[in-house]
């Protein structure tokens, strides 16, 4: 965990548990420190750096579950960090067999699914309030470049730019007035 930590954010270099007093309690407490030994403590780092902590304390566990739920990963993640902590989400679900849903409205995020489109649901809202799912290879690619055969023109290619093609509607899921 220090290791991958490190890796991902190199301004920390390692952290400790020490015991602390609240009350009449005794508890852990969490305490990071940067290469000059300068330390702080969980309320003093960023959101992003306990949520990638406990990534990858979910990450290492002996027997980590079977169903992993992660709402907004890049949550207080800078953006040129993504492709890390996506990478180590990837890692969970192949290395560990985790079955991971996640949820993002992250163009960055999206762009780290280029070559799994299969693994990619955009909801859309209809006109009657309904949500309908479509599968990004299957409901979205697919049929688009049926289309473009049968009628002789240019397939969009839709995973070159995933992101911004989803910014832009092209895969739906973007509000219309956004459009």
């Amino acid at each position: 965990i220090q290791d991958d930590l490190s890796k991902c954010i190199p301004e920390i270099a390692y952290f400790t548990l020490p015991p602390v007093k609240v009350g009449n309690d005794s508890m852990l407490g969490l305490r990071f420190f940067d290469e000059e030994e300068n330390g702080y403590w969980a309320e003093e780092v960023s959101e992003g750096v306990l949520y990638f902590l406990s990534l990858l304390c979910i990450i290492h566990q002996p027997n980590p579950p079977k169903l992993l739920l992660l709402e907004e990963p890049e949550k207080g993640i800078h953006p040129r960090r993504i492709r890390e902590v996506m990478d180590f989400i990837f890692r969970l679900a192949e290395e560990k067999g985790v079955q991971i849903i996640l949820t993002t409205h992250n163009e960055h995020v999206l762009d780290e699914f280029t070559t799994r489109p299969e693994a990619v649901f955009v909801f859309e809202k209809d006109d009657e309030g309904a949500t309908h799912v479509k599968n990004l290879l299957h409901d979205i690619i697919e049929p688009s470049h049926q289309k473009s055969i049968k009628n002789e023109t240019s397939q969009i290619d839709f995973t070159s730019n995933l992101g911004e093609n989803w910014m832009y509607g092209l895969l739906g899921g973007v509000p219309e007035e956004v459009l």
